[in-house]
């Protein structure tokens, strides 16, 4: 079904195209061609250079619209299209395969689409990045979005009100970050940091306290945290364990053991 949409909207394509040339050619021909004239071969030869000219000046792009730009850097896009139009105005030759890759290299772009509307429309529409998190990777922090792309370097991470990823899978296992999100949303607005280990464990920091999750029984693991809550200067809980026992520490350094409860 979808493939034969397609072919219906690339036959609709096909026909105004054609349209547009046929016009093109009676229009010029109706006012440039004297056909008792036009068997001289100067005259012939004077005829086809007209044709191309007029070719080239009917399709030659003159109207280029950009719809869904909103944090894209507005002056890298407006170059990577001059650059392309500096090769050809023509909008028949038009590289929009070679452009919309560059556009999708910016940062910010997610998608690009690029629509050829005759004769000479060149319409642009793009999808941005949706942001997600502060990546945090040796010192340096980067913003990516809800796909695991990096979207550029920041200073600041405190400026955003972001959940923190760290660990070297953190881009890999993106889903789970989110998933873990949306399935503990409960106490999603208390996570400030996410840190994803090499056996995909998880550790968080609820309320400036570190938290050592397990790997199983995740959900029965948070149902603990609000234990915890009334312990002063708490830095750790780990609760890895916690189905026969749970340390905590505190700033004093002190580490101290629960039984289950």
């Amino acid at each position: 079904m979808s493939s034969f949409i397609k072919y219906k909207s690339l036959s609709k394509i096909s026909i105004l195209f054609l349209v547009s040339i046929s016009i093109f050619l009676i229009l010029f021909l109706k006012e440039n061609v004297n056909f008792e004239n036009f068997k001289k071969t100067e005259n012939k030869d004077f005829v086809y250079k007209k044709i191309f000219n007029n070719y080239d000046n009917f399709f030659e792009i003159k109207k280029i619209t950009l719809e869904g730009r909103s944090k894209s850097n507005l002056n890298s896009i407006k170059g990577l299209v001059t650059t392309n139009l500096n090769k050809t105005k023509n909008i028949i030759n038009f590289d929009t395969v070679g452009i919309k890759a560059s556009l999708e290299d910016l940062n910010w772009i997610d998608l690009v689409s690029i629509r050829k509307i005759y004769p000479n429309h060149l319409a642009i529409r793009i999808e941005e990045h949706k942001e997600f998190a502060i990546f945090n990777k040796k010192n340096e922090n980067f913003l990516i979005s809800d796909k695991g792309k990096i979207i550029h370097e920041i200073n600041n991470p405190d400026a955003y009100e972001l959940v923190q990823l760290e660990g070297e899978f953190s881009l890999e296992n993106i889903d789970k970050a989110k998933n873990f999100l949306v399935e503990n949303n409960e106490i999603s607005n208390h996570i400030s940091k996410i840190t994803i280990l090499p056996d995909n464990r998880f550790n968080v920091v609820v309320d400036n306290i570190l938290f050592k999750l397990p790997n199983k029984n995740i959900k029965e693991a948070l149902l603990k945290i609000n234990k915890f809550k009334d312990i002063k200067n708490l830095e750790m809980v780990d609760l890895r364990f916690f189905e026969k026992k749970i340390f905590i520490k505190t700033n004093s350094e002190q580490i101290a053991l629960k039984g289950k409860k």
